[in-house]
């Protein structure tokens, strides 16, 4: 359905389709981008969390688990403008191999990360399949430095600027076939490095700062993602949760004041999820040890859940219950009936 007629109809949002595409999971547990360690732990916490509950709630099959081989820091980090730029590229290029695998057999790709350079061999993987596709950016950064722009030479910060063909040929040369700037969206973006409000402005990407949401809400960004989707028959959805306030995902290895809310987190994952085609998302800077009693976890698995284009909270586990208790009692009806 067209996306206008979709607004004009909005109970259709809520309408419940357990049709959808199996799901490959790619592991990348790479926290060689970032200065902050633990982030390895992710993908396990999150399926310690409920994502294969989660997935079969939804209506989703698991057609593979990949886990990608990451090297481990070595004692002291590295410094210079692409910290461990060889080994976050040999990790980039394996996860890439991996998702283009997926894609091309009609798979949607989940990458669990790691810090943000954990997406940057799906997303390359994307764009290799899919000639035109798009690219949703939710993150309090823009992450487009360059290896000349870069202040603290955390390759993380270098995920977009790579995507389009800016930077150094190491991480370029990884996207064989380059998203175009105009189909790029960044949402929620807040604490940006002077390089990158030139970037921005040089390659016209298309953004929607903190201060955009506070003073307009959502609308103006419904109206980016429908043009984004008519524009582009696919997109990946690449989700740091540093985008989202502390208050609602403390366990974020750069926590936010001022971020999105959990509303607006949730109300942006569940329009993406139904008019965009998702074939791709990736998850990052999840620090499970600052997490609290599983909170940034649930949450991730809801978010995974909309962007999917099914619902999956504390509401559908609670009739879930009914449902199992009516379709016990119904077969003791049932056994009682045959006893007699």
């Amino acid at each position: 359905m067209h996306p206008s007629k979709m607004r004009q109809n909005s109970l259709s949002f809520y309408e419940t389709d357990s049709a959808g595409s199996p799901v490959s999971i790619v592991s990348i547990p790479l926290e060689l981008g970032s200065d902050e360690r633990g982030l390895a732990a992710a993908p396990r916490y999150l399926y310690d969390h409920g994502l294969e509950y989660m997935l079969s709630g939804i209506g989703r099959e698991i057609r593979e688990r990949r886990n990608i081989f990451c090297q481990r820091p070595r004692g002291e980090v590295s410094s210079g403008a692409m910290k461990h730029v060889e080994e976050i590229v040999s990790t980039a290029t394996r996860a890439k191999v991996a998702t283009e695998k997926a894609l091309r057999r009609g798979d949607t790709v989940l990458a669990l990360g790691g810090d943000h350079t954990a997406a940057i061999g799906p997303i390359a993987g994307g764009a290799a399949v899919f000639e035109n596709i798009g690219l949703i950016y939710i993150d309090a950064h823009p992450d487009c430095t360059t290896h000349e722009t870069t202040i603290s030479g955390n390759v993380h910060g270098m995920i977009v600027s790579s995507a389009i063909g800016c930077g150094h040929p190491m991480l370029t040369d990884l996207f064989s076939k380059k998203i175009k700037p105009e189909n790029v969206l960044y949402l929620g973006i807040k604490d940006i490095d002077k390089g990158e409000l030139e970037l921005i402005r040089e390659q016209g990407i298309a953004y929607f700062t903190m201060l955009d949401i506070a003073l307009n809400g959502l609308s103006p960004v419904v109206r980016a993602i429908d043009s984004l989707a008519q524009r582009c028959n696919k997109t990946w959805v690449s989700l740091d949760l540093d985008s989202i306030d502390e208050q609602y995902a403390p366990g974020v290895a750069m926590t936010t004041s001022g971020g999105l809310t959990r509303r607006e987190i949730t109300a942006l994952a569940h329009y993406i999820g139904r008019v965009c085609s998702v074939v791709g998302i990736d998850i990052a800077e999840m620090l499970p040890a600052k997490d609290r009693d599983g909170m940034t976890a649930h949450l991730v698995c809801e978010l995974l859940a909309r962007f999917l284009g099914g619902s999956w909270g504390w509401y559908e586990n609670y009739m879930e219950h009914y449902a199992e208790i009516n379709v016990t009692g119904e077969r003791e009806k049932v056994q009682a009936i045959r006893k007699t």
